[in-house]
Formats: C-alpha cells, structure tokens, sequence
C-alpha cells in the first residue's frame, strides 16, 4: 500500500541484487560491471564440469573484452581495494530498472543512449565508465538528466574529435599542461591559476597528431589548476600528442534508465597506429569508436573481426558496430572481416575502411547452429565506410 503519494511518485523504479566480487582492484559507485560465467576453482565440485552456482550469475568482474556480452548492471556503492582478492558482497541495480551512473558525455533528459566502456587494455581505469553510446541492450542506459557543458558545471567540456586536446608533460613536475580551446576558463579561469581539483580528465586514447605512432595513454587523471583560458594542467603524464577526452567534476554521477533486452556489448576505443594494427578488443560484437584528430602515413591494418563461436561472443545473433569519431588524415583504419557479406547478400566483406567522422557500420552475426563453427558476418546498415 502507498502511504505517500507524492513520495512514491518521485522515486526512481531501481531493481537492485547482490552479487560476490573476487578481484583485487577497488571498485567504484555508478560504474557498470559484467558477469563472469567462467569462474572456477580447482576445488571438488567448483571444476568447469561442475554445477557450481557460484558461476549462475553469481561472482562478478569488472568489464573486459571476454565478458562484455555478460551485462550484470551497475555498482550502488564503493568497494575497497583487497590484494588478496578476497569474496566481497556487492550491491547491483539492474537492467530494466534505474541508477546514478558514471556518465561522462553530454546528454538530453530522454534521449539517446550511452554505453558501457572497456578498457583498451587492461587497468586503464575506463572499464565501467559510461561514454558515447553504442548499440541497445544491457550495457546501455537512456539519459534521465541533462548534461551540458558549462563553465564550472559537472561537466566543463567535452573533445570528440580529437582535433584539439593536446597534451605536453613535465617530469620536472609531474604535470601535463592540456590545450584545449575554452577549457581553462570552464574550469574557473580569469586572470591568474585557479585550483580546479575537483575536476578530473579523462583520456579515451591519441596520439602524436603527425605520425600516430607515439601514444597517449587512456586513464583518469586528477585536474590541478586551470591555468590559462584554453589550458590547465592534470596529475600524471598522459603522453604527449593530441586527445579524445572528457572533462568533468570527479566522480560524477547521473541518473539513468538501464536498458535490458539483448547484450549491446559495451563499446571500446581505438587510436589508429601508422602502417601496424590497432586491435579493438571487442573483436566478437559491441561497439568500437575509433578515435581522430591525427595523420598516418599508412593504413593500421591486421583489426580482425573474429567469428563469435563462444558464449562471450554469443553466437548466432551477435552484433558489431564501428563508428569514426574524428576525421583521419593520409590513410585509414581498417578492420579485416574473416567471414562476413555486403548488403547484397552474396559478396564477399574483406575490410571495412574508416577515415571521417561519423562514419559507420553496423553488423549482425548468423550461424555457428548446434556444433558448427561456421557463420558470416552481415552488414545491416553502413554509411561512409569504404567496404571491400
């Protein structure tokens, strides 16, 4: 019965459930994780042949390439960190309900979506984060607040397209000072250093904006001070070269709708390499957003999309989407497909080819029934991608 009306009308629908955490790595509020359906142990009755139920969606993980299709929901409270990997009890909300997110792009009350971020590689600290949004489904959450840049708001600037974002790093100081035009004076600016600690940065990926060969290095880092009207200086060394980045108030938290359904896969995000690969970790569905703003000599090559054949990969019914957030200079970012058709249902994919923002492609995965290991990716919609 509800005794309050008003109350009850302004509450959030959040489904929550608890779930055991082993890793070692302290977690964070508002951060999605993943079920890990491969958990075992060596002891009698706890063996991959065993009816453990510790694996039924039980034990959790932060996310990763091998458990983006294994949505579980978001984190309702801190974990510390414990190097022995002890069990820990958590607290879950769930798909289909809502919960305060890390969200870090700007939003529309409502609209669109943002998605579930894996890390590159492993323990960049993005895993979890909610970025740019991707495919549907558990892994993605529809905006419940407005988010806008705003000088001194929860987020002071967003930089999409990698054009801007440059980074340089002192080892005399530990400092790395960003340009990025507007930044300084979103974060409090006038006219002398300002303290701007309360704000962190966050790097998706970049590169040196002439080669694309030396690397910037995705994290999290703590905003200093804001030390001019397009600069201010983070915590930590970043790598020089230009960045996709979002710059907003530390640990930040936004309400939000929790898709269910089908698995989106998360999203990753990949800075393209001169003439060498740049893998996308999630290489059997999701999305990737490969990341602009630099110039490479030639094409990065040797992106393989493998055929999802086990359950991380779902199978029959798995989709792969890759979107282009900045332009690309000289050559492009191609992504080898090892079994996939066009549109027209009969010829062969060999690449997708990338070098415009905006670019698109979006694919679904048939096949591998009962034994069989065969399948063929196929092209749902495409839009700039040169196909071959």
């Amino acid at each position: 019965m509800i005794r309050n009306n008003g109350t009850y009308f302004k509450q959030a629908v959040i489904n929550t459930g608890q779930f055991v955490y082993y890793g070692t790595t302290a977690l964070k509020r508002g951060r999605g994780m993943c079920y890990d359906l491969d958990y075992l142990t060596t002891s009698t009755g706890e063996l991959a042949a065993d009816a453990f139920g510790a694996r039924g969606l039980k034990v959790i993980a932060v996310p990763s390439a091998s458990n983006a299709n294994r949505f579980a929901g978001v984190l309702a409270q801190d974990v510390k960190a414990d190097s022995l990997g002890r069990p820990r009890l958590v607290t879950l909300q769930l798909p289909g309900g809502c919960a305060e997110i890390a969200q870090r792009v700007i939003s529309t009350s409502g609209v669109g979506r943002v998605t579930c971020i894996v890390d590159r590689t492993a323990g960049q600290g993005l895993s979890g984060l909610f970025g740019w949004g991707g495919l549907n489904g558990k892994g993605s959450a529809v905006p419940l607040q407005t988010l806008a840049a705003a000088t001194l708001g929860n987020l002071a600037i967003t930089n999409s397209d990698g054009t801007t974002g440059t980074g340089v790093y002192s080892a005399a100081t530990g400092l790395t000072t960003v340009s990025l035009t507007g930044a300084g004076t979103a974060l409090g600016y006038v006219s002398a250093a300002v303290d701007a600690s309360d704000y962190e940065l966050t790097v998706l990926g970049g590169a040196t904006a002439a080669t694309g060969t030396t690397r910037c290095t995705p994290g999290i880092y703590p905003v200093y001070q804001a030390t001019g009207a397009n600069t201010f200086t983070v915590t930590g060394n970043t790598g020089d070269g230009v960045m996709t980045t979002f710059l907003t108030k530390v640990g930040l938290l936004m309400l939000a709708y929790l898709e269910d359904g089908e698995e989106s896969g998360c999203a990753d995000y990949v800075t393209p390499i001169t003439g060498a690969a740049s893998q996308f970790p999630l290489n059997q569905g999701g999305t990737t957003f490969i990341l602009g703003g630099i110039t490479i000599a030639a094409d990065c090559t040797v992106n393989t999309l493998a055929s999802p054949n086990s359950i991380g990969g779902n199978g029959h019914g798995a989709r792969k989407a890759f979107n282009c957030l900045g332009a690309i200079a000289t050559a492009n970012y191609l992504a080898t497909v090892t079994a996939g058709e066009k549109l027209d249902g009969t010829t062969d994919i060999s690449t997708l080819s990338f070098n415009a923002a905006d670019e698109h492609t979006v694919l679904t995965y048939r096949g591998s029934f009962a034994a069989g290991t065969t399948g063929r990716w196929g092209i749902d919609e495409s839009q700039g991608t040169t196909i071959t």
